[in-house]
């Protein structure tokens, strides 16, 4: 941020979000018996409130997620609404009858709701990232099943989460697939909710089953998981990313080799900026 003579100018400044307190209706959804789902709320330039559901197109369907880390992440299959910005999540167990938008109160003392966490952001998208460049990059793991980092240094939400030790065993989290010989999948590396493990994300944004990818070329591939990294919340902090091209069809992520014979990978290690010195306003 600059300060000019003369009054500010967006050119220097930016854009500047704010609305008085307000409440926005839960976009309607249902969330199975004994299972999770979330919604991101975000913040217009014009001081409205909206949020978005977790869901395969964000307003119908049932959501089923087995964990809140899968809800959460599974928000990055939906693109953020253009000119907000995210200023929270929320995260939903239902109780064994299940939890339904509209009718039922989104809190723990809810009879339909186990539990109800709100997750609030503290700084601007773009903030997470890594504060020390890795000791080693992301590569193939021990087996070639598996992938491998080195020492892991990161920043998420305003906080320095602790080091993440270095693992040559870590496995992908789903048995995603590709289909087609010679087509590209695509996965996002990315810390856990603890901030302590790294977990893989396919470039669908949809985590906790096993996702179907077939893309053309490693344009495409790239492009989702653009769009994936794009749609993060920011309690999670990207570590790197894979695109894998496949020599087979049916190749399949935690049992084919990703290192050359049934499937090749192009590894992209998150840069650490050039400078981690600022303000925090």
């Amino acid at each position: 941020m600059r300060r000019t003579q003369g009054r500010p100018t967006e050119a220097h400044w930016g854009v500047l979000y704010i609305a008085a307190a307000q409440e926005t209706v839960l976009q309607t959804g249902t969330i199975t018996g004994s299972k999770f789902g979330a919604w991101r709320f975000m913040l217009g330039k014009t001081g409205s409130l909206t949020n978005q559901r977790a869901t395969a197109n964000g307003t119908s369907g049932t959501m089923a997620y087995d964990s809140a880390e899968d809800a959460l992440l599974s928000l990055c299959q939906i693109a953020r609404t253009a000119d907000t910005v995210d200023v929270g999540y929320l995260v939903i167990e239902a109780a064994g009858g299940g939890f339904t938008a509209g009718s039922d109160h989104p809190e723990t003392s809810a009879g339909n709701v186990t539990a109800a966490t709100y997750y609030n952001v503290h700084v601007p998208y773009g903030d997470n990232g890594l504060t020390a460049a890795p000791s080693v990059g992301l590569s193939e793991g021990t087996t070639a099943e598996e992938y491998a980092f080195g020492t892991i240094n990161a920043r998420t939400n305003g906080l320095n989460v602790a080091e993440i030790s270095a693992d040559v065993t870590i496995v992908f989290a789903e048995a995603d697939v590709i289909t087609t010989d010679t087509y590209y999948g695509g996965h996002l590396f990315v810390t856990d909710l603890s901030g302590t493990p790294v977990i893989s994300l396919a470039a669908t944004g949809i985590a906790g089953s096993a996702q179907t990818m077939d893309y053309a070329t490693s344009v495409l591939a790239t492009a989702a998981l653009d769009a994936v990294e794009l749609a993060l919340p920011n309690v999670f902090t990207v570590i790197g990313r894979a695109v894998t091209k496949t020599n087979k069809s049916s190749f399949a992520f935690q049992t084919d080799d990703v290192g050359g014979i049934d499937g090749t990978v192009v590894w992209t290690d998150t840069e650490v900026p050039a400078s981690t010195v600022g303000l925090d306003l």
